[in-house]
């Protein structure tokens, strides 16, 4: 009698079907861990986006209008700067924001990449930039910090040649163009000539001390001024991302995923410097009033599929179906202008 070996077809297509089974049971648990993994780490990577989209623009809307203790003086500040150039142009001493729609961002700051269709553009004006003690009393034509070490820098004391500055005490102050910086021993002079863009109107002031708003001696600080841009815009590959453009520096994409952002305006209508609303941007009838600010920030993840079906969401005082599987979310705050506050 001879023994079977070996399986028979109906054995080895059983066990076929049991591996196939547990194959398929594996490839699932795969896929599924590997969807969880992503779904984790876009919410992540949302998280960290909006969380520092909000940090960036509140630090710059805190400091707008900063120029020193001059604010509490009910902005006695001057300027010899000539007009129609990136600083001056739409800007008001004690204005410390605008925000205008992409379509009409303003025509002196250049932004490239163009800002999204339907999106803002907000604009900060601000001495955000560590301050330099005053060393002397100033002449007709040049003002005198303390040099800060190291020496024999291309901008002594953090002062470039064709820097925006404001030098201001706690009764007034006055913004330039320094023409021209160079050391002088333990200090820095910055001279303001005529230069060329933008170019000081007026050259010849202070070194009068019978003259106190031009006369600004030992005690007073000086501050580089710039004007802070943020906007939303598509790179090369169509991705959207936060933009910055600083000065007249190029603009740069700070966040990748933040697809809009909303700025409600805090106007203070009765000098009691507090907010009495909040209104869009067009409503705004007097940039000098403005306190305050509502942001709406709205992030998406990086990648589609994220999420398993269409999102809703609301934003801007609307609801909203997106057009893609990626995950969205709205994040707010409210920021206080401090130049502008008691």
């Amino acid at each position: 009698m001879n023994r079977q070996k070996g399986l028979s077809l109906v054995e080895l297509m059983i066990s076929i079907a049991i591996g196939l089974m547990l194959m398929t049971g594996i490839v699932q648990l795969f896929l599924s861990s590997k969807e969880v993994f992503n779904t984790q780490q876009g919410m992540s990577r949302l998280q960290e986006t909006g969380r520092l989209a909000v940090e960036f623009m509140s630090r710059d809307l805190r400091q707008a209008g900063y120029m020193g203790c001059a604010y509490l003086t009910d902005w006695n500040i001057n300027s010899t700067l000539n007009n129609g150039h990136a600083f001056s142009n739409n800007f008001e001493f004690g204005t410390p924001l605008q925000v205008y729609d992409a379509s009409a961002p303003p025509a002196t700051i250049p932004l490239v990449p163009g800002p999204k269709a339907g999106t803002q553009v907000l604009v900060a004006y601000t001495a955000n930039e560590a301050s330099a003690s005053v060393s002397q009393a100033n002449t007709s034509s040049s003002v005198f910090v303390d040099l800060i070490p190291p020496a024999n820098q291309s901008c002594p004391s953090g002062i470039c040649e064709n820097d925006i500055v404001v030098v201001a005490d706690c009764d007034k102050a006055m913004v330039f163009q320094a023409t021209s910086v160079s050391e002088q021993g333990v200090q820095v002079e910055l001279g303001h000539a005529a230069g060329a863009d933008p170019g000081n109107a007026r050259t010849n002031w202070g070194g009068n001390p019978d003259n106190l708003v031009e006369t600004f001696d030992v005690g007073a600080e000086v501050f580089k001024i710039n004007t802070v841009v943020y906007y939303v815009a598509e790179d090369a590959d169509g991705e959207v991302g936060l933009y910055q453009k600083i000065g007249s520096n190029p603009a740069f994409e700070l966040l990748r995923g933040v697809e809009d952002f909303n700025v409600l305006i805090g106007v203070d209508g009765n000098a009691d410097r507090a907010a009495d609303n909040y209104v869009a941007h067009g409503a705004v009838a007097n940039w000098m009033d403005a306190v305050a600010a509502q942001i709406e920030v709205l992030v998406q993840t990086p990648n589609d599929g994220v999420a398993s079906e269409e999102q809703t969401y609301e934003f801007g005082g609307a609801e909203i179906t997106a057009a893609d599987n990626r995950i969205r979310k709205v994040f707010t705050t409210t920021v206080g202008i401090r130049s502008k506050l008691p």
